[in-house]
């Protein structure tokens, strides 16, 4: 007699099941436009659904302008950015999967180059081809080291803000479909 290998099991999770254990981790793309998701993005998740993953994590969400890793982060700071995130979790659960999405804040490793670019922070080239720093945010004032953008430094006030912005952007994570 054989039996099924566990990995083709599904999986309860709190009240949500996953169709097997086969787990998408969330991966850095970098390839949205002003936070929102493309083709490309149809194209990266939905080749994982067609594979019959369990779960499928986006890549990490901004929940802030500011939040962003990179100028190609998604992101879901206003509700503009729902439609396009639930073509994606559609898709994935007429496939069958379960979306997931990782909410993030990139605090004072904010407004680097994408990793394509080198993955550090943004030179004077990267400037003129249209890739514009912003302003970041941490608990700290001190940059990453001495070459990266000096943060600026969060009040209880600003980090109050930043609470509410994950809360309001897993409200809009909810409103497009996403279940974990």
């Amino acid at each position: 007699m054989t039996s099924q290998p566990m990995l083709f099991t599904p999986l309860a999770l709190r009240g949500i099941t996953l169709p097997n254990r086969i787990v998408v981790s969330p991966m850095v793309q970098y390839r949205a436009q002003d936070g929102e998701v493309n083709d490309f993005h149809i194209t990266h998740y939905g080749k994982f659904a067609l594979g019959r993953a369990g779960a499928i994590f986006t890549e990490a969400c901004a929940v802030e302008p500011a939040g962003r890793v990179t100028d190609g982060d998604i992101g879901l700071w206003h509700d503009g950015q729902i439609a396009g995130l639930k073509r994606v979790t559609r898709f994935l659960k007429a496939e069958g999967s379960v979306p997931a999405i990782q909410l993030a804040h990139a605090g004072r490793k904010g407004a680097l180059q994408t990793a394509f670019a080198g993955n550090g922070p943004l030179t004077a080239a990267d400037i003129a081809r249209g890739h514009n720093p912003w302003a970041v945010v941490s608990v700290t004032g001190e940059p990453i080291s001495p070459d990266w953008i000096t943060p600026a430094m969060l009040s209880e006030r600003g980090i109050a803000r930043i609470i509410a912005d994950f809360v309001a952007a897993a409200r809009r994570a909810d409103a497009a479909g996403f279940d974990i």
